[in-house]
C-alpha cells in the first residue's frame, strides 16, 4: 500500500543569514516532509538548521529559494497577509518556556486564538473550558497561569495551541524545561490528542527520552534532512 501523501512538504528550500563572506547557510536543499495523521520529529545537532526549518514552515520566515506547500496550498508564493491569516486558521504552536499570559487567566491564555479569529466571547470560554478539561485542567479555568506547576502550564499551552483545531502541530522542545517523568505525560498528551486524519504534528526536540512517540523521526545535519528514521525503536541514543 503507498504512503499516504505528505501533508507538508519542503523540496530544495534555501535560507541564509547575512551578506558576502558573513553569509551563513541556515538550509540547503533541505526536503522534509510530514503526513497527516502523524507526529514527526526533527532531531539532529545544535546549529543544523532546525529552527530555521521550523520558521519556514510555519512562514514565520522566507525561504530563500525552493517550494513550501502546506495541505494542497503553496505558502512561498503568498503575499504577507495571505500567508497571516494561513497561519492564524492552521497553525499551532507550543513552546519549550510555555508563554503564557501572566496577567491572563488560565482560560483567557486559551481563549486567546480564538479571539484573534473572531470568535464570540462566549464561544471562546466555551470551547477553552472544554479543550482544558481534555488536558486535565478542569476546575483550574479561572486561576492565574502562575499558580500551576510546569507540567499543567504546559498542558494549558497545548490547550492554548489545540482550541482553534490547527491543521499543523508545532513543539519547539515541549519538555525540555520539565523532568522525565513530567516531560513523558505531556508527549502522551501532544501524541493522543492530535490523533486525526487531518492534521500533523513536528516536533523539534534533543530529549531521546520521549523518541518512542513519534511514529518517524527526521534527523537533520548541515542544513539538510541527512535521514528519515521510520522506526524510531531502532535510536537507542541521542540524535544529537
Amino acid at each position: 500500500m503507498p504512503d499516504p501523501a505528505p501533508a507538508i512538504r519542503l523540496r530544495r528550500v534555501d535560507k541564509s543569514f547575512g551578506a558576502g563572506e558573513a553569509r551563513i547557510f541556515a538550509l540547503k536543499q533541505a526536503d522534509f516532509e510530514a503526513r497527516a495523521g502523524e507526529l514527526i520529529m526533527l532531531v539532529g545537532p545544535s546549529g543544523c538548521g532546525k529552527t530555521t526549518l521550523l520558521s519556514v514552515l510555519a512562514g514565520t520566515l522566507r525561504a530563500d529559494a525552493g517550494e513550501v506547500e502546506a495541505f494542497g496550498r503553496r505558502l512561498d508564493g503568498l503575499g504577507q497577509a495571505e500567508l497571516t491569516a494561513f497561519r492564524r486558521a492552521n497553525l499551532g504552536f507550543v513552546f519549550q518556556s510555555f508563554n503564557l499570559i501572566p496577567t491572563l487567566s488560565v482560560r483567557e491564555n486559551v481563549m486567546v486564538p480564538l479571539l484573534i479569529q473572531g470568535a464570540s466571547r462566549a464561544e471562546a470560554v466555551r470551547r477553552a473550558d472544554a479543550m482544558l478539561a481534555k488536558v486535565g485542567l478542569g476546575g483550574r479555568e479561572d486561576g492565574p497561569p502562575t499558580a500551576l506547576s510546569g507540567g499543567q502550564q504546559q498542558r494549558v499551552a497545548i490547550a492554548r495551541a489545540l482550541v482553534h483545531e490547527p491543521r499543523l502541530l508545532i513543539c519547539d522542545e515541549p519538555t525540555s524545561a520539565l523532568d522525565k517523568d513530567t516531560g513523558q505525560k505531556v508527549m502522551a498528551m501532544i501524541r493522543d490528542l492530535s490523533r486525526s486524519p487531518d492534521r500533523c504534528v513536528v516536533v523539534v526536540t534533543h530529549d531521546h527520552r520521549i523518541f518512542r512517540h513519534a511514529d518517524r523521526i527526521a534527523e537533520m545535519e548541515d542544513g539538510r534532512i541527512r535521514r528519515v528514521v521510520d522506526d524510531p525503536s531502532t535510536l537507542d541514543t541521542p540524535a544529537s
